[in-house]
């Protein structure tokens, strides 16, 4: 078994519910089971699944730790941008599921980590070894991957204290000629809780869109962010009427232009090294299909390398 403790900072909700929302892996007829089977304590005591929680309550969670035996290595293709012996940044393909789930085992990023580094780490979930934070499953780009407890946890904090930088690129409907500032609280949809929305009692998220090039139809947009909520970024800009072309949850229904894949790209990361204290700057090439998709949009390519090009600067 693992355990698993988390500090409430929020009041009223139900702890099955908000232990599921803290361990989005799991469901929550799984997590009411660990509750039935006394494996999650509040305060050292023992719980029904109704119980609310309070600011301040410590919850202990006891979790099979004989879950990741079942995860199998997959010798498949891993584009490395950047490697030393504590971490590695990936540039991730779209379609491409970050880590394991209760249901889904096989073809995801993790199984790939397993076939190819010897050290991940295993701070926290069964199921993310390795991963310090995620993308969606359509979204791609620069991702960072832990290779032991240590750096993992030195990594959590500075992405919480926002030490982190990321820029995405995105295509989006509509045009945007000027930097927009977005602060919307983003927390479930009242109406469907497997969506993310801009909701009053929301977390607190902040997003920068800046224009690359644009038309009347489309814009390219580098997109900074403050804050790492549940699709954010895709939250925002339809919460703006700009939704990220090809993105079936946010978007558009029907598109004039038919895509694989949500058009969302994380293509720069700066950071301090956790460890060895030096500067770190990765660019994350597009993916082809993503260059051509600009092109099908009858917008500049060149903006975004000269965009990179000042970046590298």
């Amino acid at each position: 078994m693992k355990e698993i403790e988390i500090i409430v900072k929020e009041d009223g909700i139900r702890i099955d519910k908000y232990i599921t929302d803290y361990l989005e892996d799991y469901t929550r007829n799984f997590i009411k089971k660990l509750i039935s089977s006394k494996e999650v304590l509040v305060n050292g005591i023992a719980i029904k699944p109704s119980y609310n929680v309070k600011s301040g309550d410590t919850i202990n969670i006891l979790l099979p730790t004989d879950e990741v035996g079942k995860i199998l290595a997959e010798d498949k293709e891993l584009e490395i941008i950047y490697e030393d012996d504590y971490i590695a940044v990936l540039n991730k393909p779209s379609n491409l599921i970050v880590h394991p789930t209760e249901t889904i085992r096989e073809g995801t990023l993790v199984n790939r980590l397993l076939f190819r580094f010897k050290n991940l780490s295993d701070l926290y979930q069964p199921f993310r070894p390795g991963i310090v934070h995620r993308l969606d499953k359509d979204t791609s780009g620069l991702i960072i991957i832990a290779k032991n407890n240590d750096t993992h946890g030195k990594l959590k904090s500075m992405f919480q204290n926002r030490e982190i930088e990321k820029h995405y690129v995105a295509i989006v409907h509509g045009k945007v000629d000027e930097e927009v500032v977005i602060e919307k609280p983003i927390g479930r949809d009242i109406y469907n809780r497997t969506k993310m929305a801009v909701v009053e009692d929301g977390k607190y998220a902040k997003s920068i869109l800046r224009p690359i090039c644009y038309n009347d139809e489309y814009s390219l947009v580098e997109v900074l962010i403050s804050t790492g909520r549940t699709h954010q970024i895709r939250v925002h800009l339809s919460s703006l009427h700009h939704p990220v072309l090809g993105d079936k949850t946010y978007g558009i229904k029907k598109e004039k232009i038919n895509t694989n894949r949500q058009m969302l790209h994380a293509f720069y990361l700066k950071f301090n090294h956790p460890i060895l204290d030096k500067r770190i700057e990765l660019i994350a090439p597009l993916h082809e299909d993503y260059i051509e998709t600009i092109k099908k949009c009858n917008l500049d390519y060149e903006c975004y390398k000269e965009l990179v090009l000042n970046l590298e600067d």
